[in-house]
């Protein structure tokens, strides 16, 4: 009789992490958790918005903005993730996931490879590539991201004001 009395208890303080695991798979939060288990491999976000990164990229050929996932199955926030795009796509790549919550309803996904800053003073930053490119330019030392504001710098010291 006791133990059904103590089995209770325990499934009810059980259920929080039960709920917490049935929780979309394709946000930012979910592949954050443990992002070891995703580098080097593609990735499927479900995103609600995209900004772009507030400063001039590095490298001229690719565009960084912050993507803010969203939960569909929860209808709540899914956490927000850096992504590299080909700057010649951006345009088209911020129409498509739209820079304004407001009325969308859609749901859009975006596919690409998760990869991770070395780890600097302030930390590692993960972002998902969608350009095949970012891994080797940050190999070569070409491009760092900045633990700080997520935000990407070219090589050499940081220049003041850019935060």
């Amino acid at each position: 009789m006791k133990i059904k009395f103590l089995l209770l208890p325990l499934l009810l303080a059980a259920s929080p992490a039960l709920l917490y695991a049935s929780d979309s798979k394709r946000t930012a939060d979910y592949i954050l958790t443990s992002p070891s288990d995703f580098e080097g491999k593609e990735v499927t976000l479900d995103v609600a918005l995209v900004k772009p990164v507030n400063r001039k990229s590095p490298v001229e050929e690719i565009a960084f903005f912050h993507a803010a996932t969203i939960d569909r199955q929860n209808h709540k926030g899914g956490g927000d993730i850096l992504v590299a795009v080909l700057a010649s796509e951006a345009a088209d790549f911020a129409k498509k996931y739209g820079t304004n919550f407001e009325g969308r309803n859609q749901m859009t996904t975006l596919r690409g490879t998760l990869i991770a800053s070395p780890k600097g003073p302030r930390g590692q930053v993960w972002m998902v590539d969608t350009t095949g490119k970012a891994a080797a330019l940050i190999k070569e030392n070409k491009l760092d991201v900045d633990g700080g504001d997520g935000g990407p710098h070219g090589p050499g010291p940081r220049r003041p004001g850019w935060r």
